[in-house]
């Protein structure tokens, strides 16, 4: 196949509607297309601007996150942690995809996780997102209220820059961490406190 007609496929492929989960599987498994979320039912992530950069830093901590979450999560038998290549369908079903996101890190208690090989139909119960200094304010907010809209418990926004986590509920409540403090697991996260100095270790 030559590169005119890969890209003609590529791109019949992206405005194919409703985007089904089959749909959305094949396009993840083009390179450079793995990021893409979908929102209101339309693709995100296409556009350069909409694209976050994460880098070295970003990777770290989510790395740090997911260990320390990992750990406290198989010695509790408390639920699973997932990476962010792990697509959570908010809103829609296998016929039609309407809000899909990929949190940098999230946890699904042990009494809600449902094994399977596809996408995850339902929120996460926390969702973790490391901010890019590329980011738009604006997304980063529709994200948030969207993550609190469909179900997700708790959403922890970490900012490298200022060494700070904002914890943000369904209440409209939010508590900003610094590198001073202890993030406590609370009712979520029972027996689990986080040292936040640990997350921007070096």
């Amino acid at each position: 196949m030559s590169v005119q007609e890969q890209v003609r496929s590529i791109v019949t492929l992206l405005m194919k509607r409703p985007i089904t989960e089959a749909i959305a599987l094949e396009v993840s498994a083009i390179p450079g297309f793995e990021h893409l979320e979908i929102v209101n039912g339309q693709w995100v992530g296409l556009d350069k601007e909409e694209k976050a950069v994460g880098g070295e830093e970003h990777g770290w901590i989510e790395a740090i996150l997911i260990t320390l979450l990992t750990t406290w999560a198989l010695e509790n038998r408390s639920g699973r942690i997932y990476p962010s290549d792990t697509d959570f369908v908010l809103d829609g079903d296998a016929n039609e995809l309407r809000v899909v996101r990929r949190p940098d890190v999230s946890y699904v208690s042990d009494r809600r996780v449902k094994p399977t090989k596809g996408y995850i139909y339902g929120a996460p119960d926390l969702a973790v997102e490391v901010i890019s200094p590329s980011e738009r304010p604006g997304k980063i907010q529709e994200k948030l209220e969207e993550y609190l809209q469909f179900g997700v418990k708790q959403v922890w926004q970490v900012y490298p820059d200022d060494r700070q986590i904002v914890v943000s509920l369904p209440d409209g409540t939010t508590t900003t961490y610094t590198d001073a403090d202890t993030l406590p697991g609370g009712d979520l996260l029972p027996g689990f406190s986080l040292d936040v100095a640990k997350v921007f270790e070096s």
